[in-house]
């Protein structure tokens, strides 16, 4: 039977790396053992080797032929190279063909690997061809490579550490909220404990219903439903800096939308983010605004049914779940209505353009 290594950070493992190995483990008709390193010899790495184990098992847990197997996270040496790692595994699968998955990035620096030249004879090198990525086509002849071709994820592990993507399963990032890890601290610096918790809760419930459409779209929804209500917490003075520097159309707002813009302005700032449509659904989330896209209509609703609300707003929901269109429009009514109960603004110049448009 075949056998393909794949070792790597996982920090953490996202559908990119399960991609990889799915596509590989058809086309070679192979198990794949996955190996997390317990420390990364090419990259800085900080989190906990037992997350990052978890995380693995999580995601793998419905692929009958993807393993993890602890094999040099449980070395005694302070560093794993490839080629022992391959010569262990020629022991335990005598019998067996070795396959070692690496990434197309290693490809043009596999000469500067320990014994390369012998590590290639020993287990068949293979990789994920990337369009548009030179490579250096020496290396692939010289240590004898095979290109896996197939369909690609863009993902990156430092991209959703720092949370500018999230290709990732909704139950990897539970485990990272729930564990406190990569961009959560940040995000929760800027919160209090009970509004941290409403921008969870909007995070995963847009999420929900923004994965229905598709994944991508799910993703955006999940760092913009966090990051919503990054400047609700942010002092006067500051927000009003903010407001007379970025948002000058908007300074004569209620003071109680300031949050949004101040919002918008910290997710692009300090979080990096650019995503127009991830910015403008945090900028106008808590007003409306007329023309709003497909996430902003998402953003917008799962802040005001999310469950913490204190209210039953399952129907609210279950309409969103069905269809955000229209669901957008039930979720408007009844905002609306709650406003004209309780003398909310429905007269400031956002929230009347939001009304007139789809009201």
């Amino acid at each position: 039977m075949n056998k393909i290594l794949f070792g790597g950070s996982f920090d953490p493992i996202h559908k990119g790396h399960i991609n990889m190995a799915l596509e590989a483990s058809r086309q070679l008709d192979a198990d794949v053992i996955f190996l997390p390193s317990k420390i990364a010899i090419w990259k800085k790495d900080s989190t906990d080797i037992k997350h990052k184990i978890n995380m693995i098992n999580i995601a793998i847990n419905s692929y009958p032929r993807l393993y993890v197997d602890l094999y040099e996270v449980n070395s005694d040496s302070e560093y794993n190279y490839s080629i022992d790692t391959v010569k262990h595994f020629i022991n335990e699968y005598p019998n067996d063909t070795i396959y070692y998955l690496i990434g197309v990035d290693h490809v043009n620096a596999f000469h500067k690997w320990k014994d390369a030249l012998e590590l290639s004879k020993l287990a068949h090198i293979i990789f994920f061809d990337r369009p548009g990525y030179e490579i250096d086509e020496d290396n692939v002849k010289e240590y004898h490579m095979q290109r896996i071709v197939g369909p690609l994820v863009d993902a990156s592990s430092s991209d959703i550490r720092n949370l500018k993507s999230l290709a990732l399963d909704k139950e990897i990032i539970k485990y990272i909220v729930d564990n406190d890890l990569y961009f959560i601290p940040k995000v929760r610096s800027y919160l209090k404990e009970k509004r941290y918790l409403h921008s969870v809760s909007v995070a995963f419930l847009a999420y929900d219903i923004a994965i229905r459409i598709d994944e991508p779209l799910g993703e955006r929804a999940f760092i913009a439903g966090l990051l919503h209500d990054i400047g609700k917490e942010t002092p006067l003075d500051k927000s009003l800096e903010i407001m007379n520097e970025h948002f000058k159309e908007y300074k004569d707002m209620p003071r109680f939308s300031f949050h949004q813009f101040v919002g918008a302005f910290i997710a692009e700032k300090e979080f990096d983010i650019h995503d127009k449509e991830i910015l403008e659904a945090i900028e106008y989330h808590a007003t409306g605004n007329e023309n709003m896209s497909l996430l902003g209509k998402i953003i917008y609703a799962s802040d005001k049914i999310e469950p913490t609300r204190g209210f039953d707003s399952k129907e609210l929901i279950e309409s969103m779940m069905v269809d955000p269109i229209e669901g957008f429009i039930t979720v408007l009514k009844a905002n609306k209505e709650f406003l004209e109960e309780n003398r909310g603004d429905i007269n400031n110049p956002l929230t009347s353009k939001c009304f007139k448009c789809y009201l």
